[in-house]
């Protein structure tokens, strides 16, 4: 069984660390059929994005394994997997993932996470969206009082749009995946002493890009294809549970959104990158690495503002 160690650096939620996670996510799709040990004696900070990336990577290996010892007709052979050195941990890395339940996911070791309980953290979505669960995590926990000051129609309104992020991942990828059982993976992270709310969502599907080649112009750039899929209204129409919901709505409002709170919003995808500038517009680029998959990240400011729309009954307004 061929063997490789990867040596985590310190990752965080910003274009470097973006970077070099989309570079481990093709290190590992390219070659799967190997046992990876993370090593963390390098890493001091480990961010929403990381977490949720490693989580991926484990599931699809976890898969691939499963899918080989099939097409052997069930025949044993040594395990290709994904080790999390937990003793190469600082006491840091090693808290933050117990208390966002990631290792409860991959370890044998007995950790008091909470496979479907009430925290913020790291979250599988392999076979089907429950929409009441995320739903109810994303407007109790996630975005509770506690937190950030939303109006009652403002708060809905951005539970309903991350809620469609959920189902775009299974619209662009789920029901696209060259293996299937991967599913969707999240996490969020919560920083009381920043006062930010981070969440990242993962899928090694299609790919929003690919999808709108394939389904509205095979002629469209990537950058193109990117900035389509941007716009209020615009829809593919892949949504592999049934829901017929426009693409481009969720991420409209809350661009708008995190450029009134001083946020960030960006969304990674095949050959491209978007993110929200200072006045509350998409950049489109294409990146020097692709990602097989789609990641998007959203970080809010938790300050002492009170956020509403100026008209509450009218969701296209702005906020103060």
């Amino acid at each position: 069984m061929e063997k490789m160690i990867i040596n985590l650096p310190s990752v965080r939620d910003d274009k470097n660390g973006y970077v070099y996670l989309i570079k481990l996510v093709n290190q590992v799709l390219n070659n799967p059929r190997k046992h990876f040990d993370i090593n963390f004696r390098n890493c001091a900070i480990l961010e929403q994005n990381a977490v949720a990336i490693l989580g991926g990577l484990a599931q699809y290996i976890n898969t691939q394994n499963t899918l080989f010892n099939k097409a052997l007709g069930g025949v044993m052979i040594p395990q290709y997997g994904v080790m999390f050195l937990v003793d190469t941990m600082s006491e840091i890395i090693s808290n933050n993932l117990i208390e966002n339940n990631f290792l409860a996911h991959f370890s044998q070791e007995k950790f008091s996470g909470y496979p479907s309980g009430s925290y913020i953290g790291y979250r599988q979505h392999t076979d089907y969206l429950d929409a009441d669960e995320i739903a109810f995590h994303l407007d109790n926990e996630w975005l509770s009082s506690e937190k950030i000051k939303l109006s009652n129609d403002l708060k809905s309104a951005i539970v309903s749009r991350i809620f469609e992020i959920f189902m775009n991942a299974y619209g662009h990828g789920a029901d696209q995946k060259p293996v299937s059982g991967l599913g969707v993976m999240s996490c969020g992270q919560y920083n009381k002493k920043e006062g930010k709310l981070k969440l990242t969502v993962l899928d090694f599907g299609e790919g929003i890009v690919q999808t709108v080649k394939t389904h509205v112009d095979s002629k469209f750039s990537d950058i193109e294809a990117m900035e389509w899929a941007l716009i209020a209204g615009n829809s593919t129409r892949t949504d592999s549970q049934g829901v017929n919901l426009p693409r481009g709505l969720g991420f409209e409002l809350l661009s708008d959104f995190v450029s009134l709170n001083k946020g960030s919003f960006s969304v990674y995808s095949n050959g491209c990158c978007a993110y929200v500038n200072e006045e509350g517009r998409y950049e489109v680029s294409l990146l020097k690495t692709p990602l097989n998959g789609t990641m998007v990240n959203i970080s809010i400011n938790c300050d002492d503002r009170y956020y509403k729309f100026i008209a509450e009954d009218d969701e296209l307004g702005f906020f103060f």
